[in-house]
């Protein structure tokens, strides 16, 4: 594996590549510095119904041009919103990488649709909203985090709401649009059979972009509490919402242990109780979604309305013990071993790789080496584990969605 590439223009733009021998394809994403929670108000719903204007012309592209230049290099572009970072990206062979750059370039900053454009895509996004309300657990997700997060901003539905994205206009979106074209909120980066050159040949416009800043955030502070929301249902949906580290936080390798020997995979405490020993759930799941300055660690589960509480009990019971007892040396090794493979299979995956060089550079500011990555994990022990436990268990927030017991 070659070293990684980056070049940094003088308005804070980088363009960021690693070479991997043998490779044919390139993965490719411009990334933003923008999501959810960086909405003002009465934007709600711009960072996402943004992504899907992309799509809809750039230059002398329309949306079918677009769609079938897609075609002919394979079919695989596509975006994504979140609450910190949008990314448009895709996968093509090698011979492609420049023409894809000079896509999605122009795609971000010569972004063009009209009234009816929008008027499709309010539609669109519409449906999508409808589509979460009626998956339970979605909707439970999204009300839990909106209610641990408070007034911040980080808690905002991705989505937004039904009225500010039915409100937007042509020329606020595209206003939107201009405010995020800064050097120090884009980066472009790939993975594969690159060509630097080429890719900073094709990122000129970007470089040409005001500097500008990347905007500042506070993060949420989670001071504990529970809310019931009584819906007609098959299942009552369960969920804790705790704090975790954000991603450059000392502490993180810790938190992703903790997780994986919680609730992340079928050996983990929370699975091993719930569904195989008791038999009161089909599936549990722990995850941790990590930011700049913060992250959210979220506990999900769903089951028969009489067994909520027996499920409620279950879940503190394990949870607590973790917290009091640590893991065992054996269970610790495990998830090492276990964290350990996850970081070296990504090795091999363009777009996970491609991903997660994105989100170092935003978070980390510098690319750890693997094997830097398997000794913080190494250096994890049982009362490192115990100790965030406890303190993110502390300040929980507990959801119970669904009908009566």
């Amino acid at each position: 594996m070659l070293p990684i590439q980056t070049t940094t223009f003088d308005n804070g733009f980088s363009i960021i590549s690693r070479a991997l021998p043998g490779a044919r394809s390139v993965a490719l994403g411009l990334w933003l510095f923008n999501g959810s929670r960086h909405e003002q108000p009465g934007q709600q719903g711009y960072a996402h119904l943004l992504e899907h204007l992309f799509f809809k012309g750039c230059g002398e592209l329309d949306a079918l041009a677009i769609a079938r230049l897609t075609d002919r290099w394979g079919g695989q572009l596509n975006a994504f919103t979140g609450r910190e970072l949008t990314a448009l990206h895709g996968w093509v062979p090698a011979a492609r990488q420049r023409q894809l750059a000079e896509l999605l370039i122009a795609m971000l900053t010569d972004t063009r649709f009209d009234a009816d454009d929008l008027a499709a895509e309010q539609g669109v996004v519409l449906q999508e909203m409808a589509g979460q309300a009626d998956a339970p657990d979605e909707a439970a997700e999204s009300l839990a985090v909106q209610l641990a997060c408070g007034d911040n901003p980080l808690g905002l539905e991705i989505l937004g709401n039904e009225a500010t994205v039915q409100a937007a206009t042509v020329e606020a979106l595209q206003a939107y649009r201009q405010g995020l074209l800064q050097g120090t909120r884009l980066a472009l980066v790939a993975v594969g059979a690159v060509d630097h050159a080429q890719l900073c040949a094709a990122g000129a416009p970007l470089a040409a972009l005001p500097a500008g800043s990347r905007p500042q955030t506070t993060a949420p502070v989670l001071a504990g509490g529970a809310h019931t929301e009584r819906r007609r249902a098959e299942q009552a949906q369960l969920l804790w919402v705790l704090p975790a580290p954000g991603s450059a936080a000392a502490d993180y390798p810790a938190a992703a242990l903790a997780n994986h020997l919680l609730g992340g995979g079928v050996s983990s405490r929370l699975f091993q109780e719930l569904r195989e020993r008791l038999g009161l759930v089909y599936d549990i799941r722990s995850s941790i979604e990590s930011y700049a300055d913060c992250g959210l660690w979220i506990v999900q589960t769903a089951c028969r309305p009489r067994d909520q509480l027996r499920c409620r009990e279950a879940v503190a019971r394990c949870i607590e013990e973790l917290a009091v007892q640590g893991p065992s040396e054996q269970e610790l090794a495990d998830a090492r071993d276990y964290l350990a493979a996850v970081l070296t299979l990504e090795e091999d995956s363009l777009e996970t790789h491609m991903e997660r060089l994105a989100r170092e550079y935003f978070y980390l500011g510098r690319h750890p080496a693997l094997e830097e990555r398997l000794a913080a994990l190494q250096q994890v022990d049982a009362a490192a584990v115990a100790t965030l436990v406890g303190r993110a268990w502390q300040a929980r927030w507990e959801l119970v969605w669904g009908p009566e017991a």
